[in-house]
């Protein structure tokens, strides 16, 4: 795979060196008064905290639709994941290369790759911080993803090293190592699911019918317990349930309305209010939340909210919130939602590059689309539009399902992956 190439991003790191040493009396001072990680020039400057299914499309298009202006895409990993289709993957129907990507292509239309953690944003003085320096922006879009909520679940933030949970990038691999190990030993596969919100609705009924198909075809002498806090699965509830009673009625156990007590990773045991649940390989999917930068930058606590119908920030709008952050529309915390959304803002900031004011910009809201696998080639989906009721200063929605298992739902749901990760990563 091709390495990025960052733009001689830095002489700061030139500088570094020819001072001579990174000791006590540098850091002191680097923290103090941080070098200035890209120095300004005349051009206008858009910096994306943030390269996955919302940021990378943000500061392509934005690139692509504004040549003269500085886009700066700030992501801590080298290479892009996808969560999207990663349950494939924990099955054994996809190798892992076909989810991973890199900002080749993102940096040869112009965008400015820093591979970086960002520590701060200081939103009066227009600055991000991060491991390197500081950049100063004219337009900010956060799309940092999620964080977990370990500490609502009692014993949890001690065991979490040994349970990956597999709905951030890269963390699917140590699951699937786990799972290897799990077909040698079978027994108890317990899954726990919160409530909303939390990143991909479906996304944990699906890794439980696909876990499920795992046991089955490779016939593993064991079973996948999912304890739902839910009364039903969230969302294709009739598609979701046919499956596991029609496929996997000897591979899985549904059991909704269970809320979770603790975790006692010692004792291999899930505690419910209804009871434990002893287990050979746990996937406790815990609370989340916005990631932690959210919070550092002021701009909201659990969730951010925007300024519906926009995707600006309630607090600054110089600020917009892509993706999984949000936490005041009626938007499902999934790709096709980043994505879509990624497009609007980039067009929202080409017009205020323009010089064009909010108030002339009319809105725009996002569609959505998931498709969730039920077996190694059946999928079902759901669908939305979103839109803009003027007099009635809300968001409305309409939805289709098709809960009917089927090849072609499975057919359609790789291309749709396939051409969205050509738009976000492939050739311009």
């Amino acid at each position: 795979m091709a390495k990025v190439k960052r733009r001689d991003l830095l002489k700061a790191g030139a500088a570094l060196a020819a001072a001579g040493t990174l000791g006590k009396g540098f850091a002191q001072e680097f923290y103090a008064s941080p070098p200035t990680l890209l120095p300004r020039t005349r051009a206008p400057r858009v910096v994306v905290v943030g390269g996955g299914w919302g940021g990378t499309t943000v500061a392509r298009k934005v690139k692509q639709q504004n040549p003269g202006v500085e886009v700066v895409l700030v992501e801590q990993k080298p290479i892009f994941m996808s969560c999207p289709m990663s349950n494939l993957f924990l099955a054994g129907v996809k190798p892992l290369e076909w989810l991973v990507f890199d900002y080749t292509n993102v940096v040869k239309d112009g965008v400015i790759f820093v591979q970086e953690k960002v520590l701060e944003i200081n939103r009066d003085r227009r600055l991000v911080r991060t491991t390197g320096g500081y950049l100063a922006y004219d337009f900010l879009v956060l799309a940092p993803g999620i964080d977990y909520m370990y500490e609502a679940i009692p014993g949890y933030e001690e065991a979490k090293h040994f349970l990956p949970v597999g709905f951030k990038p890269f963390e699917h691999i140590a699951l699937r190592r786990m799972l290897d190990r799990f077909d040698e030993t079978g027994g108890e596969l317990v899954m726990y699911i919160p409530p909303p919100p939390y990143r991909c609705p479906p996304g944990p009924y699906e890794r439980a019918a696909m876990l499920a198909w795992r046991l089955k075809a490779k016939g593993v002498k064991g079973k996948v317990i999912v304890l739902d806090a839910n009364p039903q699965p969230l969302t294709k509830a009739p598609g979701f349930l046919a499956a596991y009673n029609e496929l996997y009625k000897d591979y899985l156990e549904y059991h909704p309305n269970m809320r979770i007590t603790g975790l006692d990773y010692e004792k291999k045991v899930v505690r419910t209010e209804l009871g434990d649940y002893p287990f050979t390989l746990a996937n406790v999917i815990p609370p989340m939340k916005a990631a932690e930068i959210v919070r550092q930058a002021g701009l909201g606590e659990r969730w951010a909210n925007v300024r519906i119908p926009y995707f600006l920030s309630e607090a600054d709008d110089r600020v917009y919130l892509v993706g999984d952050i949000t936490g005041n529309t009626p938007y499902p915390k999934s790709g096709m939602v980043a994505y879509v959304s990624g497009t609007i803002v980039a067009r929202h900031l080409t017009e205020r590059l323009k010089g064009k004011p909010l108030a002339e910009i009319p809105p725009e809201l996002p569609t959505n689309i998931c498709y969730s696998f039920v077996d190694s080639e059946e999928a079902i989906w759901v669908s939305a539009n979103y839109s803009w009721d003027e007099a009635e200063k809300r968001i409305k929605a309409q939805s289709q399902v098709d809960n009917q298992r089927s090849k072609a739902n499975g057919e359609a749901a790789i291309g749709w992956a396939l051409g969205l990760w050509s738009d976000m990563f492939g050739p311009a």
